[in-house]
Order: C-alpha cells, then structure tokens, then sequence
C-alpha cells in the first residue's frame, strides 16, 4: 500500500498537465471517489495498526498523528477577477490538514514532554497556517506561529472611470501575500517568577496598481507593496501576595520601500481625456511619459508595558496597565516624471521635473488604564474603569523640486525655462484623551439583574493655528447612560437587553457622533435539550449636526437562528439576518469647496441553513444553502448551495467529497457576475 501511493504522487503532475489537464484533473476526482473505499481493504492486508484512540505507544512516548490531503476541481465561469477577489480557491493537490501530537503521560520525556504541530491549507490556497509548541513541564514552552494571507482585489468596477470607455483593468488592485511567523519562549512558564522571549515578523510583498494626481490630472501606476516589521519582546511575570505583575520591553523596527513606476516605452493619457485648460488659446493634451518615484521608510518604536491584576479582598478586584512608547520615523523621497504636465501655481505646462524630500518624525506616547471591581454584597456589583491616552506627533519635512517649463495657456515660452522650489514645513499635532466608565449590577432575584452606568469622555486636541505662529486648541465633553437587564423567565428562556444613549457638546470628527442612541437585545429560548432558538436585535440611531459635517446613520439588524440536534445522528441548524443600514453624510470637495451629499443604504437578507445526517454509523451527509439577497445602494444576489458525504472506516481512514457552487450576480454590473463549482476529493488518515 504505501507503494502505492508513492506512485500516486509521482504520477499526480503527469495527471494534470497538458491540454487536457482539467478533464484529467476531474477524472482524478471521480477516481479518488471511486477508490478511496478500497484503500483500508489494502492496507488491512498489510497487517493494520493499532487503535488511534490511544495512541502510538514507543516506550513510553504516546503519538497521535492525523494526515488529510487531497485534491479540489474548479469549475469557472464568468468574472475570474472578482471570483478570486471574494473566494481566492483554485484547483489542485491540497495538504488539508495535518496534526502530530507526541507526550510523555508521566511528564518523564528528557528533552520535552509535549510536543504539538499543526498544519491546515497547504499547497497553493490563499491562506496557510502552521502552528509548532514543544513543551517540558516547569522548565520551558516554546510556541511557533506562521501563517501566509494572499489578499487578491482587482474589481473592474471600483472607482474606474474609464469603465465606459472599455477599460476593465481595476484602477486600485492588489495581488500580495502578507507572512507572518511568531516565535514565543516561555521559562517556567508554572512556577510564581516566569521570563519570557518573543520575535515576530510581518512582510508584505506582491503587485499593486493605484492613482496618483499629477499635473492635472490622475494616472494609473505600478505600487507593489514592500513592507517588514520586525518586533522583539523580553518580559517577565512575577506574583507578589495577592498581586500579579508583568514588565515587558518591546522593540519594533519597521520598514517600508516603495517604487512605484510606469512601465518604460509607454505613454500615459491619465484619466482625463480632454485637454488641459480646453477653453484658453493653447489647449494640449496632459500625458505622461516616464516616472519613477522611489520612498524609503524607516522606523523604530520601543514600547514599555507595565501591569498588573489581584483580589485585594474577596469584595475588590483590581486591575492596570500602562504602556510607553517613542516611535520615530525617517523619510527618503525621490521622484523623476517627464511628459507634459500642467502646475497651477505659475499656469505653465511643464515637461519634466525632479523632486527630492527628506523627512523625520516622532510619536511619543503614553497610554493607562485601570479597573476595580468592589462587591459589598453578593447581589450587589460596582465596576469603575478609567482610561487615560496622549500622545503627540511632531515633525517636518523639506522638499526641493526642479521643474522644466513650457509654454503658457497663450502658447507663448516666457522666461524662465527653468524653475526650482524649495519647500519646508514642521507640524506638531497633540492629543489628550480620558475616558471614566461606571457601571453598577443588583440582583434582585435569581432571575433578574439589573444594570446601570455613566460613560464620560474627554478629548483635546492641540494643533498649530491656521494664520499666525499660535496654536488652536479643540475640546469636546461627551456623556453616556446605560442601562440594562439580565432576565432568566424560566430555565428554557433568557433575555439581555441594553440600551444606551449619549451626546457630546460639540462636532469633534465625522465618524465620531454628536448623537447616539444604540439598543441591543439578545434571547434564547430552550424548551428541550436539543432545541435552542435564539434571537440577536440591533438599533442605532447616530448624528452629526452640523451644517459642514452632517452625518445621519440609522442602522438596524436582526438575526434569528435555530439549532435542533435531536439525536447524535441528526442536526439542523437554521439563521436569517436582516440588514437595514441608511447613512448619508454631507463631502466637502477640498478644491472646489463645494458641498456635496452622499448617501448609502443597505437592505439585506441572509439566510443560511446546514443539514447533517448519519444514516449509518460510519456515512455522514451534509447539505447546505446560504443565500445573500441586496437591494440597497449594490444591489445583488449569492448563492452558494454546498454538499459533503464523508465515510469513517473503523480506526484509520475519512474519506469525503463535497461539492459546493457560487452564484454571484450584481444587478445592472454583468461584468463582475460569475459561476464557480468546486469539487473537492479527501482522505484522511490517522495513525
């Protein structure tokens, strides 16, 4: 047997290369289908293994092992872009999942009494994990994380305004994998005194297109993402009495190199197709010829973190944190353009520049909070939280532009054929907020605990004033109530509900509302063990009122959901939510100082239901339906219908098919409509 599948894998790349790799490919499938069951008949024959409930037993090390792998098949049609930028799954030979697990019972292993490894989505889908701990007790835990994330967006439709002309190419895409790996030691990770180590590092890398404003007008680049962070930890955790305490030093190093260019040998039209100044006596075309734009960023941020958490009585509870930080930042710029171009400050074309700029920053920041949770009585709860954060960014930046000039909006070529600009600007911007949150809870029976608190926020902002060397200061003060109750009517039924109401005395941003009222309520009701409905409910009414800023949000949502597991063969499962979502919110346009309104509604249905069956003892069968149905601003319908039977063969061996299809269909946009069948064959091995 093992022989056989040896040949399996080699012959796996022949199967599906070729023209006719996709026929193969789902012959493949059908074939796994139809064989799969024999495959524990084969290996019985050589002789089996023992129970995996156990283990593996070698001396007095138990192993566990579990190995799932096998291959899907893609069916597509329609838009692959926005197939791939919503679901991402292709075709070919997967490791599904694979998990190894090695212990000493006795904690009598020399180098280690744990050891666990896990891997899941392996072999070309968008996102991978594996995870590793090895541990020996009282001595060392040692946990490794990685996972690998392929972020994929080319929408055809978003903000393109060359749709109309043809052009399908998303003007804002991204096709980039973000890694990330963690590594943790932990010494004497049970004793009272505990040091601990940390590295993680995050990189980013992959292809991007975006636009850039230049010259009148705004063009479509290259901007592949090249960004790492790499951050150290060393702490330790020590318990003092009835006090746990823990002191870590951080240090994160950040770098971010950006080239963003236009391919060689082309010509740039940007996205305007009129002239530049059609009306003036010398009207031309703004076009772009070559550019390259290269920014080198470097940071380091050193982070402080204090805190700790105890009973100081059995009626009080306390707890805090403070963290420090100082990141500083160094900029590099450099841009080269050539073509024809347009600057308004001195309304003449310009055929070519070069620009260098050189900047730093810093962001030091301090952040504390603390908590305390008093019960004099056991029905009666009081909880204060109090939050402090400042922080300040501080810095300046010098540019210098050399620019080649043209002619003028008369078609005339006045002197100077030349310009050069240097520019400098510092800025210091500071932020004070404190919040303090109160909340009490009586029980006035068994059944029923009410709820009640006051939110109170503060924020400050210092910022350089817009004429003079002053500076301006921005105040805001904004108060919550809250309320809630906790219900139990019988054993089957529970209800929670909250609602809270707040105002501020003045408009401090535009996400941040003046007004806000939010309502949310959630019941369960059990009549039997294996029955459970279940109700969620979300109001929320929120406005800015303010001639410049006005946002009125109205948001209301709603979710029922049913579980029904009558017997250990048999669950159904059955939710609907409702989405009704209004906000509309007034632009200010920051060239022409225009007002415009923007609105946007949400009206959305899901519904969702899965079916599992075991009619035999070893065969499960499982169906489901989810469906999206829009009818607000993106109006558009989901279906993704789906399907598994998957066999357990005594002791060993899972073999499964599922079958799933994605319907999407964007009203009015057929372009971003598609089809997609996935097909998947799997076996999965214990040992």
């Amino acid at each position: 047997m093992p022989a056989l599948i040896h040949q399996i894998g080699r012959r796996l790349a022949l199967l599906v290369s070729g023209p006719a790799g996709a026929k193969r490919a789902f012959a493949f499938v059908l074939l796994v289908g139809l064989l799969v069951p024999a495959v524990p008949l084969l290996w019985a024959q050589e002789g089996g293994a023992p129970s995996t409930q156990e283990g593996l037993r070698l001396g007095r090390m138990i192993a566990q092992s579990e190995l799932e792998f096998g291959w899907r098949q893609l069916f597509l049609g329609g838009s692959r872009d926005l197939y791939h930028s919503q679901i991402n799954l292709d075709e070919g030979l997967r490791l599904l999942g694979l998990s190894f697990t090695s212990r000493y019972p006795e904690n009598t292993g020399s180098l280690f009494d744990l050891l666990t490894y896990g891997m899941t989505s392996w072999g070309g889908d968008p996102y991978n994990a594996a995870s590793l701990r090895v541990e020996k007790r009282g001595l060392y835990r040692f946990d490794f994380g990685y996972s690998r994330i392929v972020y994929y967006n080319f929408l055809p439709t978003f903000a393109n305004p060359l749709l109309g002309r043809g052009q399908q190419l998303g003007q804002h895409s991204r096709d980039a994998a973000r890694r990330r790996s963690e590594y943790r030691l932990t010494l004497f990770p049970d004793a009272d005194f505990r040091l601990h180590f940390g590295y993680e590092r995050n990189t980013q890398f992959g292809f991007a297109l975006t636009t850039f404003p230049i010259g009148l007008d705004e063009f479509v680049l290259l901007d592949p993402p090249r960004t790492t962070t790499d951050e150290y930890r060393v702490g330790v955790d020590f318990r003092l009495g009835r006090m746990h305490f823990s002191v870590e030093q951080g240090f994160r190093a950040f770098k971010d190199d950006l080239h963003t260019t236009q391919p060689e040998g082309t010509i740039n039209l940007g996205n305007s197709p009129n002239p530049a100044n059609p009306t003036s006596a010398n009207p031309q075309q703004i076009f772009l010829q070559a550019f390259a734009r290269d920014i080198g960023i470097r940071g380091l941020a050193p982070t402080t973190r204090l805190g700790l958490h105890g009973n100081l009585h059995r009626t009080l509870s306390l707890s805090g944190r403070f963290a420090y930080s100082d990141a500083d930042v160094d900029i590099a710029r450099q841009e080269r353009a050539s073509g024809n171009l347009f600057d308004l400050s001195v309304l003449r074309y310009v055929t070519a520049y070069a620009s260098t700029s050189s900047a730093h920053a810093s962001r030091p920041s301090a952040l504390a909070d603390a908590s305390a949770n008093y019960r004099p009585h056991r029905r009666l709860t009081f909880t204060n939280t109090v939050r402090f954060h400042r922080f300040t960014i501080a810095g300046d930046v010098r540019t210098r532009t050399e620019q080649q000039l043209g002619t003028n909006l008369r078609g005339a070529l006045p002197p100077p054929q030349a310009r050069s600009v240097a520019e400098w600007l510092d800025a210091r911007l500071s932020v004070d907020a404190f919040s303090n949150v109160f909340e009490g809870a009586v029980e006035l029976t068994p059944r029923l605990v009410l709820r009640a608190g006051h939110r109170f926020t503060h924020r400050r902002v210092s910022l350089p004033a817009s004429e003079g060397d002053g500076r301006e200061e921005s105040n805001v003060n904004a108060h919550s109530v809250i309320g809630g109750l906790s219900l139990r009517v019988s054993p089957a039924f529970r209800l929670f509900a909250q609602l809270e109401w707040g105002s501020s005395d003045t408009v401090f941003t535009r996400v941040a509302p003046r007004r806000l009222t939010r309502v949310r309520t959630r019941a369960q009701y059990r009549p039997t063990a294996s029955l459970t409905l279940s109700l969620q409910l979300l109001v929320t009414d929120a406005r800015n009122p303010n001639p410049l800023v006005d946002n009125v949000h109205r948001n209301r949502g709603l979710t029922l959901a049913t579980v029904w597991t009558p017997q250990d063969r048999f669950a159904l499962s059955l939710s609907y939510t409702r989405t009704d979502i209004t906000s509309s919110l007034l632009v200010l346009h920051p060239r022409l100082r225009t007002i415009a309104a923007s609105r946007y509604v949400a009206d959305d249905n899901l519904v969702d239901g899965d079916l599992v069956v075991s009619p035999l003892r070893h065969l499960r069968l499982a169906l489901g339906y989810s469906v999206v149905n829009a009818q607000g601003t993106l109006p558009l319908n989901f279906h993704q219908p789906r399907g598994m039977i998957a066999y357990t063969f005594p002791k060993r061996f899972t073999w499964s098919v599922g079958w799933r299809w994605y319907g999407y269909n964007q009203k009015g946009l057929a372009l971003e409509d598609y089809r997609a069948h996935t097909l998947t064959a799997s076996l999965k091995i214990a040992f």
